[in-house]
């Protein structure tokens, strides 16, 4: 799985991952190594492929939900093209490419706890992230519990948006709604049965 992490104010994430090369010798063994990547946005198609090879799939989106994050107005306009995510299944991360130019909008890294709905979709993505809002820092990782983040955020943070997912063949989600917490460049996504962090996304 990747390892991701960013600073605040970051343009990109920085990631590594293991791989393995078949060796030359006859006797079939197989070295192993630790690739380092860093992907931004901005970042084209063909940079992102170079730096994390081909991906697992790629999802053409219908709508897009959160377009109130943009900053451009032109962007909430519909588009004659639509939006797509490169997915790396293998590495827990989805990358998100404007339809018109073909360039990476924003970065979701998954964590495949039990009880998700996405379980068992994605391998986990180990990340770090510094978050600070309103004179508060506090850091994220794949492992940070969300009363740690409420305590080092204090109540700087708004309201959080309730997601409840189902599928078009059943009209209910046996794992209950998730909450989605917004911040300056980042969305959370949390598990409120167990406390932990399910997914985040970055955009610029």
């Amino acid at each position: 799985a990747v390892v991701a992490s960013q600073s605040s104010g970051s343009s990109g994430i920085n990631a590594e991952y293991g791989g393995e090369s078949a060796s030359t010798n006859r006797d079939t063994e197989v070295r192993r190594g630790v690739v380092t990547a860093t992907i931004r946005f901005g970042d084209t198609c063909q940079d992102v492929m170079s730096a994390l090879g081909a991906p697992c799939q790629t999802f053409y989106k219908d709508e897009d939900k959160m377009k109130i994050h943009s900053k451009s107005p032109e962007k909430q306009q519909e588009k004659e093209e639509s939006d797509y995510f490169y997915n790396y299944f293998t590495l827990g991360l989805d990358v998100l490419f404007d339809g018109q130019d073909h360039r990476a909008t924003k970065f979701v890294l998954h964590n495949n706890f039990p009880g998700h709905y996405d379980f068992n979709v994605y391998y986990r993505a180990s990340f770090e992230l510094d978050v600070r809002l309103s004179g508060c820092q506090t850091q994220l990782t794949s492992f940070t519990k969300w009363d740690k983040v409420e305590e080092g955020l204090g109540e700087h943070f708004s309201k959080p948006v309730v997601l409840n997912r189902r599928s078009s063949t059943n009209a209910t989600n046996p794992f209950g709604p998730t909450f989605c917490y917004g911040f300056k460049n980042l969305i959370v996504e949390v598990m409120p049965s167990i406390n932990y962090i399910a997914w985040v996304t970055l955009y610029p």
